[in-house]
């Protein structure tokens, strides 16, 4: 025969740290170099299968499914390769024990699991016995031929198996091979001049062409026929499974479709009342009739069940369309009052398995995560994230295996934004850097370009597996029959693929994910009831209470969930709108590319005259103002101006939020102009609407989704609005918002709160509010262990702490953490003078009486007693200033007072002005002395980096504006430990002020010798 090698062994980059190229890259190489087939067979998993079989599809080559295994305690391995569904399946059972089962041995589990399977190996011993146990095994001649009377040769022509070329590749070009060392000694934590041998895959282990395969063979050509011969035999290429719902039993034996319809008008009697209305009652027909159709009833009953484990839910995404959701509870908004639309969530032409997601309270969600695992146990895993190289991280890995010390690469690293991502890379690394502001400073000599070329190459290679954030898929039948799993390393079990692939499977996601602002109020609620603050949840409609409307459009909503960064806050002052209504379509409209229409839709707000694009779509965006801004505003235009049917519309949707869009978008536009052209659309007309739908790139909400999020804003700017203290303690002892603990402070003073320093006698760990004062938590005490916070908290159960001996004796706390709490003045009611240094003096006494009796073993205790009873000294009076430094130091906030006051003396010369004067000094120059608080970076239409920055000072916020030359020159220096000196001129837009700033100085406190 003359027909070329089939390669059966090749690796991608999901072999981690092995290999190096995407399965979409060997695909394309393949095809170029004349292959048909292709088997990739990654080591101990299946992570790219989806994408493989994908690009086999793009490049018209047939895919083999197989992976190899590894002995984890023996140097045994063996590539197997799926004959069919029943070998599948086996598959990603081995897969599955060689990543749970710790006494994993690979010559005994795989004859039990063999079925369906193909299975080649280059070990003599493991051959024979397997061929011996019935599993259809192959000679693997893995390089090159060996000596007819080599011991595989001899066995293998002894039982009649054939001799297979197995040359695998684990890179597509032989310079690839630098790329691969870099990875080992990453993942060897090793330099690359320290590498053996033995460390990396051979140099000839890349993908080569036939002719060459055909030399490195010539001595024994029938092993590359056999190679042939073997990949006709595998005729298995991809599961299909349909959609996999999980299991649902009744224990009366009703059907799913019986039980929902119950559960569903349940519900809806008490959202509703006994009487349903005629609407309701139509589209809960509807809607139990395209879910039974679809085939989702038990999954609904499974959601339902996972939500009713917790009181405090957000049901969101556009499940939140659903009135059977908003009836069983998944959901809290309804759908018939905000006109969602069912169809955005099921509609008899969708393909693809939709999913339902609910947020619980992030300190909630593991436990409830770890019900459903419990429950499900054997059909049940998350769904796994594939953390790839990102630019941050391929340099400092790189860096690190040339023997770069920490110190310089940190030089580099530190100033690079955490979230760089490889998008962002729109020229080579290195080029990247010297353009950055931030790094343009920095001279890279030898051997940096070095490093940043093969940094630059491992960018995008998946690292290590990692849990999605809330994803789970139950299976009715035993999980690893349908997907290869492990365990995560905090122990979950998860499947090998991401969300993607997940969803390419059939597997029908729930995701649970954590809320913080749930978290927070749940908190609110509870600290109100304990101020003998009542309110009655089933009646609670927040969006309909005025004073609520004021704070939304007045943008007084720090800490009130979606509505709190400084652009939802601006936009909400821009538009003068608090309504509810409002709210929806502003958490949709804030997306990354949609600056210009934001502009167009404040001016049709203000009054504005405007005309529909065309008048196909008068009423389709008639709600926005013409404007698109829900993800299904893209569906429904599709298919009013192009004729897209649902099916096509909703596949438009979502590629243009996918990153690698290119290709199947390019194709979506010829059929959008040539649709639009049918209809009469002029082609300025089409472009302008296409061009609107690309502002949905990136991430983009629909209607659903928004309202879901809008409803608990309207609840937190609610509990803000009303009950000040309890929310702002919810809301710090959360943690985790848009902004810091110290932001949240500064804004609670400006509400009118006094902030009440930690005390040891009472303070809870949690912060605490009450009428109009926030009691700091121990929490907020940087260094102190949740041991110790929980230990001062039992033991002054029995009674406070009378003074600093007695509770040093009772907590014992380490002096590290003492010392804190001394600086912050957690220990001040201990002392009757309320010093510092004297709780200092008495903590150093402690501590030298407790060494003392360590070392005498109570022979001296009278003299201990002496010691303790000895009475401090004088102390001079204390510096109020030092005091306040300390106490920032601890806390990262002043309790009393703004930290810009420290600096008071330093900015009284500079002739600024405060935040709260702002406003009467629009189209004015002016300087400000303030606090950074926040900072987003963003671009510029010209690729140019630019930020936006949050300041404050004792009487207000401030948004500013650093456009590209001034964020060129300053961004070096901002630093949220200090004030700056802004100055810049004062801008007004749609009557939200906002500081354009063009040139900073640093505010540095004032030194007076001694």
């Amino acid at each position: 025969m003359s027909d070329p090698l089939i390669p059966l062994t090749v690796r991608s980059h999901y072999s981690l740290m092995w290999g190096t190229d995407s399965p979409a890259a060997i695909c394309r190489a393949a095809r170029r170099l004349g292959y048909d087939r292709l088997a990739l067979t990654d080591t101990d998993n299946l992570y790219g299968l989806w994408k493989f079989v994908r690009a086999c599809r793009e490049e018209g080559i047939t895919p083999i499914v197989g992976a190899e295994i590894t002995d984890p305690n023996q140097p045994h391995r063996a590539v197997c390769l799926a004959k069919d569904a029943v070998g599948y399946a086996n598959l990603c059972r081995l897969i599955t024990r060689r990543h749970r089962d710790p006494a994993f041995d690979l010559s005994i589990t795989l004859p039990h699991l063999a079925d369906g399977l193909l299975v080649l190996t280059s070990r003599v011993d493991l051959m024979a016995a397997w061929h011996r146990a019935g599993v259809h095994a192959a000679a693997a001649l893995p390089r090159s031929p060996r000596s007819p009377f080599h011991p595989l040769v001899q066995t293998a022509r002894r039982l009649d198996l054939p001799l297979v070329a197995t040359p695998g590749s684990f890179f597509l070009e032989p310079d690839g091979f630098a790329v691969h060392r870099l990875l080992r000694a990453i993942s060897g934590n090793t330099t690359l001049s320290r590498l053996a041998p033995g460390d990396t895959a051979p140099m000839d282990a890349w993908l080569a062409p036939p002719k060459e395969y055909r030399r490195r063979f010539n001595g024994c050509p029938e092993a590359i026929d056999n190679a042939r011969l073997i990949a006709d035999q595998l005729r298995f290429r991809r599961p299909d499974f349909g959609l996999v719902m999980p299991p649902w039993q009744d224990h009366r034996g009703r059907s799913a479709d019986n039980c929902l319809h119950r559960a569903a008008y349940a519900g809806a009697r008490k959202r509703y009342g006994q009487e349903l209305g005629e609407a309701v009652v139509e589209r809960l027909t509807h809607e139990l009739a395209v879910i039974a159709r679809m085939g989702f009833s038990a999954y609904f009953l499974v959601v339902q069940d996972i939500v009713a484990q917790s009181p405090r839910t957000c049901g969101r995404g556009s499940a939140a369309a659903s009135l059977v959701a908003y009836c069983l509870g998944i959901t809290n908004v309804c759908p018939l009052k905000h006109n969602l639309y069912f169809g955005r969530f099921l509609n008899p032409g969708r393909t693809d398995p939709p999913d339902i997601d609910v947020d619980f309270a992030w300190d909630e969600r593991d436990a409830v995560i770890d019900g459903v695992l419990n429950r499900f146990d054997g059909h049940a895993a998350m769904v796994a994230s594939h953390i790839l190289f990102q630019p941050r991280m391929a340099l400092r890995e790189t860096a690190r295996v040339f023997g770069m010390p920490d110190g310089e690469i940190g030089k580099i690293t530190r100033r690079l934004p955490w979230f760089w991502q490889q998008g962002e890379l729109d020229a080579g690394l290195l080029e990247s850097l010297r353009h950055r502001p931030e790094t343009r400073h920095l001279d890279f000599v030898h051997p940096w370009p070095q490093i940043m070329a093969l940094a630059q190459r491992i960018v995008g290679i998946p690292r290590h597996l990692s849990v999605h954030p809330g994803g789970v898929v139950i299976s009715p039948g035993s999980m690893d029959g349908y997907a290869p799993g492990e365990n995560a390393p905090k122990g979950v079990p998860i499947i090998q693929w991401d969300k993607d692939g997940a969803e390419d499977a059939g597997l029908v996601k729930i995701d649970l994910l954590g809320n913080r602002s749930l978290g927070v109020i749940r908190d609110t609620l509870a600290d109100m009831r304990a101020n003998a603050i009542d309110l009655d949840e089933g009646r609670w409609e927040p969006e309909d209470d005025p004073a609520t409307r004021d704070t939304v459009a007045q943008g007084r909503t720090m800490g009130c969930f979606y509505i709190e960064s400084p652009a939802m806050r601006l936009l909400h002052r821009k538009a003068g709108r608090g309504d509810f209504n409002h709210l929806v379509i502003h958490s949709s409209i804030i997306r990354p590319a949609a600056n210009v229409y934001i502009q167009e839709y404040l001016r049709r707000l203000h009054g504005g005259s405007w005309n529909p694009i065309h008048p196909l779509l008068a009423d389709v965006l008639n709600e926005t103002f013409g404007i698109m801004v829900y993800q299904e505003d893209v569906s429904r235009t599709a298919s009013a101006l192009a004729g897209f049917s649902d099916a096509e519309a909703d596949g438009l949707r979502k590629i243009i939020a996918k990153k690698d869009r290119q290709r199947q978008l390019a194709d979506f536009h010829d059929r959008f102009m040539d649709g639009a052209a049918a209809r009469g659309v002029t082609p300025d007309q089409a472009d302008a609407v296409w061009q609107m739908m690309m502002s949905f790139s990136g991430y983009s909400f629909c209607k659903p989704h928004s309202a879901s999020y809008a409803r608990v804003s309207f609840q937190a700017a609610f509990l803000k609005t009303h009950h000040p203290a309890e929310f702002m303690a919810g809301v710090i002892s959360n943690q985790g918002g848009f902004y810091g603990t110290f932001a949240y402070v500064s804004e609670a003073r400006r509400m009118g709160l006094t902030i009440d320093p930690p005390d040891v006698n009472t303070s809870l760990i949690r912060w605490t509010g009450k009428d109009r004062r926030l009691q700091v938590g121990l929490m907020a005490v940087g260094g102190m262990t949740a041991h110790s916070m929980e230990k001062i908290m039992a033991c002054r159960q029995s009674y406070p702490f009378r003074d600093m001996t007695d509770f040093l004796d009772r907590v014992q706390p380490h002096a590290d953490e003492t010392r804190a709490l001394i600086h912050c003045g957690a220990l001040d009611a201990l002392d009757a003078a309320r010093s510092q240094t004297r709780l200092l003096w008495e903590l150093a006494r402690w501590q030298a009486d407790r060494q003392r009796s360590s070392r005498q073993a109570g022979l001296f205790a009278p003299r201990r007693a002496a010691a303790t009873a000895m009475a401090p000294p004088a102390f001079p009076v204390e510096d109020a200033r030092m005091r306040l430094r300390r106490e920032f130091a601890v806390l990262g906030f002043l309790c009393r007072q703004h930290p810009i006051s420290l600096f008071a003396e330093a900015i009284a010369p500079m002739h600024t002005v405060k935040a709260s004067r702002l406003p009467d000094l629009v189209g004015q120059r002016v300087q400000l002395a303030a606090w950074l608080v926040t900072g987003k970076v963003v671009h510029t239409r010209r690729g140019e980096p630019m930020e936006f920055l949050t300041f404050e000072d004792e009487t207000g916020i401030v948004e500013t504006t650093f456009f590209p030359e001034p964020y060129r020159r300053f961004c070096h220096m901002m630093d949220r430990n200090r004030p700056f000196l802004l100055a810049g001129m004062v801008e007004a837009n749609w009557g939200a002020v906002t500081l354009t700033v063009d040139r900073v100085q640093a505010i540095r406190l004032k030194t007076h010798a001694s």
